[in-house]
Formats: structure tokens, C-alpha cells, sequence
């Protein structure tokens, strides 16, 4: 039985045991890994992974179920769902699930040489960015890839229906350095829907020649400063900071710093910041979301002001507004085992006028910051966050690699002391921003 039909079928019998609504959500994903430790194979696996969820909807309380084989009964997944819902308490806010509506076609999405590599491929590819990694003083090197294809399948009690598929290229690489007793290292992270989509040797490189420069990390000054966020930091303000933040479900709780904002103006007027699900070899575009919603475009800020929301079937209803094709497993899209949540999908910041190199040279004291591992308190807005790779700046010059470095700022003043936005887009997972340079924010180093 193919799997869209294992999903009616659940869908069927969720509704014949009693449910006034239900969907099934399908994925198959044929996985490849590898992982290197100290510059050797630790583990090398091809895993196919399928299974299909579906939820019952009873007086508006939703239960879940699951099954990772094809040959299970959908009547026994379908009436455990149904009554986990039934368990529940009523919940009137719940309005519908999706109607049937046609779907985007999405260029860019499906690269059959991802999907006609082996593992020793991958295992080829690692050690010849090993050889390209090692120098001088490197102590050791770490690297995973992943090449993902995968199928997804969608049905539910409306008549929605629908088959998509896709496939991911990740790669990380994590490099140490030493030096007598002092360690530094250096890491590189991204994905793309296409094998080529990735420059691996520039990547590689780049963090084997950055753990050893950052040997000679120096603590920083604590201060006030202008501070230049490039490279992957903007993740952590412009995903989590701000497109989470416009959550419709955290929103609707006052659980998000923007909660109260919608409509109002919150950052300079050079702001916009668009959520496109279904941009042209986006990493996280699909022709629809986790219920069947078709992915599109939807404006968070423009001219500075907070002009959308992302919304699922729950949070759109409650609202009466369209959905957004938000919806995502607690796990992520090629998740069938978690529970409907929000998620961005391709965030994507429109550029401005000035060059990485114009901003630095127009600080003149201050810093760089390329990467955190930290995020903003989405309540509150808070951000106060370490540097993992961070540059002091002199004399609009970049000077030396900094270590034990905090940054913070709240949101809403990062937004509205953004000094200059780059003209060029860097690509990280799924967003596409410039790098920005803000003025005012605090630096606190331990001596």
C-alpha cells in the first residue's frame, strides 16, 4: 500500500471511530550520514525512514498517534488518536482544518545527484576535505554530512490531498587548534537543497584557518559600542529574534515581545523581513506545510512596522484570518511523529546599500560578531549572548579574534539602532540576510 493511501485510510477511520475531523501526515527518507572524529570515520549509516501521524480532532481537543511501519492497521493508529482527543478537554478556539486549494510549483528543490549517492561517497568527500583542513598547529578535525530524499504526503477529512518531494545536501565541519596548552577552534555549518549548493573546500578552509588565528584571541574592553552582526549570527536575530517572535500562537498567548506590536513600528524604516515558504530552492520551501496548507509569502515588516503573523489552521481560525502554510511538526516537515506547531520558513531580509567593508571601516571602536550558540528570550526580547566568534574593531579596521565576550541588547532597540544593512545576502539555512550594523550595544569581557 503507497503511503498516501495508508494516510486516507487513517483519515477514514479516525472519522468512522467518531472524530469530527482528522489528517494524516506521511514522510519516506532515504538518509545517508557520515561522521568524523580526529579526522577518522566514526560512523557511516543509509537509513530509510517512514511512517506516517495523524490527528483526530474531537470538539475542537486534537490527539495524536503514530506508526513507522506501512503494514500497521490505520484503524488501530487512527482510534488511538481518536481517543486521546476524545480524553481531552473541548476546545472552542479550534474553527477547521485546511480546505483543498492548489499548490505552488517550486523550482530548485530536487537534485538527483543527492539522491544517487552511496556512503562511500560521503565518506570520499570527508576525507578529502580532512587532507584540506589539516596545517600547522590543527589538532583535530570533526566533520558530519548528511545527503537526505525524501517523499512527504499529506490527506485529511476535507479532501485535502497532496505529494511532494525534495532533497538536502548538510554539512558541518569543526576544527581545533593547539598550541602547548592552548586550544582554540573554529566551526562552519550550512545546507542547500542542491550538492553544488555548498562551497565545502571554502568552508573547510575557513574554519581550519580560523581556529588557528583564533590561538591568539585576547579578551575585549567592557563598553557601549557599534557592533557589525554578519554570517551566522543573523540567524539568531532574524529567526529566532524576530520571524519566532511573530508566532501567531505566542502572539495570540502574550508569550512573544511583539505580541502587542502588531501594526506598530518597531525598527528602522530600511526593515523588511519576509517569510517565503515557497522561494526557489529555499532550504525550507515546500509545496505545502504540515497540514496541507500551500507555502507562501508573508510580509512580518515592512517600512519597520510588524505587518503579519506566521499562522497554522488552529491559530488562523482562532483569528479568522487566512493561514500562512506555517504549520510544522514539533520535529520539523519531515517529522510524522510530532504535534502541529509554528515555524518560519525561508526568512528572507531585503538588502541595503553599504559593503561588510564600508561598515566596519565606519566603526571605530567596536566589534564584529559572526556567530553565537545563544538566542533572544522571546518573551521578554532579551538578548544577551557570548561571542563564539567575534572581531574587535579599531580605527575601522579589524584587529584581532576575541574570546570571553558577551554582547547585549534587547530586540526592540536592536531593531531600532540599526545603523546600515548590507548590500550583499548571506545564505544560512534558511535565511538570506545582510549583514547590519547597530549602534549602541553593551560588551561585557572577562578580563
Amino acid at each position: 500500500m503507497q503511503l498516501l493511501d495508508v494516510c486516507r485510510r487513517a483519515v477514514e477511520e479516525a472519522v468512522r471511530a467518531g472524530a469530527d475531523a482528522s489528517d494524516a501526515y506521511g514522510v519516506e527518507a532515504n538518509i545517508l550520514k557520515v561522521v568524523l572524529e580526529k579526522g577518522v570515520v566514526k560512523r557511516a549509516s543509509a537509513t530509510h525512514d517512514v511512517g506516517f501521524g495523524i490527528r483526530a480532532v474531537v470538539r475542537g481537543s486534537q490527539g495524536y498517534s503514530y506508526s513507522t511501519r506501512l503494514n500497521a492497521d490505520p484503524r488501530e493508529v487512527a482510534v488511538k488518536a481518536f481517543r486521546a482527543a476524545r480524553a481531552g478537554p473541548p476546545d472552542p478556539d479550534f474553527k477547521s482544518l485546511p480546505t483543498p486549494s492548489s499548490y505552488p510549483s517550486i523550482s530548485g528543490l530536487y537534485d538527483s545527484k543527492i539522491a544517487s549517492m552511496g556512503v562511500e561517497d560521503l565518506v570520499d568527500l570527508c576525507y578529502s576535505l580532512v587532507d584540506l583542513a589539516k596545517r600547522d598547529k590543527v589538532y583535530s578535525i570533526n566533520m558530519s554530512v548528511e545527503a537526505v530524499e525524501f517523499k512527504r504526503f499529506v490527506a485529511n477529512s476535507n479532501g485535502v490531498e497532496g505529494v511532494d518531494e525534495g532533497t538536502l545536501f548538510a554539512f558541518e565541519v569543526y576544527v581545533t587548534a593547539r598550541d602547548g596548552i592552548n586550544m582554540a577552534s573554529s566551526s562552519e555549518a550550512n545546507a542547500s537543497r542542491f550538492y553544488g549548493g555548498l562551497d565545502l573546500q571554502g568552508m573547510t578552509l575557513k574554519a581550519s584557518e580560523e581556529a588557528v588565528k583564533y590561538l591568539n584571541a585576547k579578551s575585549y574592553k567592557s563598553c557601549t559600542a557599534s557592533v557589525v552582526f554578519s554570517d551566522r549570527v543573523l540567524a539568531t536575530i532574524f529567526i529566532d529574534g524576530v520571524a519566532s517572535a511573530l508566532n501567531a500562537d505566542l502572539v495570540q498567548r502574550g508569550r512573544s515581545y511583539l505580541a502587542e506590536k502588531v501594526g506598530e513600528k518597531v525598527a528602522v524604516e530600511k526593515l523588511t523581513v519576509v517569510d517565503d515558504g515557497a522561494r526557489a530552492g529555499g532550504l525550507l520551501s515546500m509545496k505545502f506545510d504540515c497540514e496541507g496548507t500551500p507555502r507562501g509569502r508573508t510580509l512580518l515588516i515592512d517600512g519597520g512596522f510588524v505587518r503579519g503573523l506566521l499562522h497554522n489552521s488552529y491559530t488562523s481560525g482562532k483569528a479568522g484570518v487566512k493561514s500562512t502554510g506555517n504549520a510544522s511538526r514539533v520535529g520539523g516537515d519531515l517529522d510524522f511523529r510530532g504535534r502541529i506547531a509554528i515555524s518560519p520558513s525561508n526568512v528572507v531580509v531585503e538588502g541595503g546599500d553599504w559593503s561588510l567593508e564600508e561598515m566596519i571601516e565606519e566603526v571605530k571602536v567596536g566589534v564584529l560578531v559572526e556567530d553565537t550558540d545563544d538566542s533572544p528570550n522571546i518573551a521578554t526580547g532579551d538578548l544577551s549572548a557570548m561571542m563564539t566568534k567575534g572581531y574587535a574593531i579599531e580605527g575601522g579596521e579589524v584587529k584581532y579574534p576575541i574570546k570571553q565576550t558577551l554582547f547585549a541588547i534587547n530586540m526592540l532597540d536592536l531593531l531600532r539602532k540599526i545603523r546600515a544593512l548590507g548590500k550583499r545576502r548571506v545564505k544560512r539555512f534558511g535565511l538570506e540576510a545582510p549583514p547590519i550594523m547597530v549602534s549602541d550595544v553593551s560588551i561585557a569581557s572577562k578580563a
